[in-house]
């Protein structure tokens, strides 16, 4: 085993990618530490139904946040890790004055739109119209923040995309709260805090951005510089679009749905719609520790599937996704096992109310399961030109999960809403391996014991 493991660290790649999602990886347990905090401060300052309106307020600005940026922050991870590879630096600053062109007309859009259409969205989803319309001046500074963490992981700078993408705005957050608290102890608090954290946060991402990005170009431009046409550059990030946009669906239909829908448990008067969503959100964050490895192991594995896949190595690609998909599964399992054996004693520590969450908790570690079982599967398409297969997919599994939670949740609440996501995360998981075994020749799902 040990002699294994000195050859397999001569492997340039695969040393790579230990390193890298190393330092991600205890970067994004600490973010999803952060964040485990910021929901057991806020479920006990302000209580279930507190923390199911803050959860539907920033749903609404990440959803405007999500059509602002026309998958243009997902776009930059490919461009630039694709010229960052060839020391075309040049190339990479003309590609961001285009992109931030374009970022700014959308967002502004976007604003306008989420704040004009507060009301009638409030009223859908049983939410305060007034914390819909105060987020909407931020849409331009998230989709800031999205752009600029993205573009980090494009230059392999993990360390620092880990700390923005998984940490600082819980941890900016958590400080604003607690700052703010001595001030006042409204319920208006929680959503005040986050919408400060967004104006830091895209702040220091700008500055983290640029700082990396003159220390990697230094002295190493290629005399070979290339400018893409703003209609190429849309003609790939709005399909990213459609993707994104369909992978939060899967994340955020469920809460949404939960807070429009009356459940059995709101019918008889023993929570109220956002008590449901604040249980639920809090069982989905819990269960997102299962999801650690993968976000990690992502975060340095996406730019090598740009780079194999932008030199036509399609050898070096499988050995990278085989790798990685293996890694996934073992630091995953035993997570999950824990989470399977002390469900009530987690959920409990935010208040004996969250314990209703425990099915749902268990359902949605499942999914997490599988996901590391099928490997980086969304990542692999689309940093090798597939993405429009990839849009397909998740637009269908969706549909499904949509269509599942108007069944389930009235029926069966929270655990409802767990089923359906869990049914359509198992969806497309499996159909995204038939596609990476169909465009690339492989299959990217891990089987211990078996080679």
């Amino acid at each position: 085993m040990k002699k294994k493991m000195k050859n397999a660290l001569k492997d340039k790649d695969f040393s790579e990618i230990i390193k890298g999602s190393g330092i991600s990886f205890f970067l994004r347990f600490g973010g999803l530490a952060v964040g485990y905090l910021l929901t057991l401060l806020i479920a006990n300052l302000f209580g279930a139904n507190g923390l199911g309106d803050y959860v539907l307020a920033i749903t609404i600005l990440r959803l405007f946040t999500l059509l602002a940026k026309l998958g243009l922050d997902t776009t930059s991870i490919r461009f630039i890790a694709a010229f960052a590879s060839q020391d075309k630096w040049t190339s990479i600053f003309r590609f961001r004055k285009q992109i931030i062109s374009i970022l700014s007309i959308s967002s502004i859009v976007a604003s306008l739109l989420m704040y004009f259409l507060a009301e009638p969205i409030a009223d859908l989803i049983n939410a305060n119209y007034k914390y819909i319309q105060l987020s909407a001046f931020f849409v331009l500074p998230m989709a800031f923040f999205m752009l600029h963490y993205e573009s980090l992981r494009g230059l392999k700078r993990i360390a620092a995309f880990s700390f923005f993408y998984m940490m600082a705005q819980g941890l900016f957050t958590i400080v604003s709260v607690l700052i703010i608290h001595q001030f006042t102890i409204s319920a208006n608090v929680p959503i005040y805090a986050y919408l400060v954290s967004v104006f830091i946060v895209s702040i220091l991402s700008f500055l983290s951005f640029k700082y990396s990005l003159k220390e990697s170009a230094k002295g190493k431009d290629s005399a070979e510089k290339e400018l893409r046409s703003y209609s190429e550059i849309l003609k790939i990030s709005v399909p990213l679009m459609f993707a994104q946009s369909v992978q939060f669906i899967m994340a955020w239909t469920d809460k949404l749905m939960l807070g429009a829908i009356d459940t059995p448990n709101v019918l008889l008067g023993l929570t109220t719609n956002s008590s449901e969503v604040g249980i639920y959100h809090t069982a989905f964050k819990l269960s997102m520790f299962a999801a650690v490895a993968l976000m990690s192991i992502n975060s340095i594995a996406s730019p090598k599937f740009a780079e194999m896949y932008a030199s036509k190595n399609k050898e070096g690609l499988k050995k990278i996704v085989h790798q990685s998909t293996k890694m996934i599964f073992w630091v995953t399992l035993p997570l999950v096992v824990i989470f399977f054996s002390i469900p009530d004693f987690l959920l409990g520590l935010f208040g004996e109310e969250f314990k209703i969450g425990m099915f749902a908790f268990i359902l949605l570690s499942c999914g997490k399961m599988i996901s590391a079982f099928s490997g980086s599967v969304g990542n692999i398409l689309q940093m090798t030109g597939n993405q429009n297969i990839l849009a397909r997919i998740l637009f269908l599994g969706a549909i499904i999960n949509v269509l599942l939670n108007l069944i389930l949740i009235p029926k069966y609440g929270i655990n409802g809403a767990a089923i359906a996501s869990t049914i359509s995360t198992v969806f497309w998981n499996i159909t995204m391996v038939f596609a990476v075994k169909k465009k690339l020749g492989f299959y990217s799902f891990y089987l211990p014991f078996i080679r």
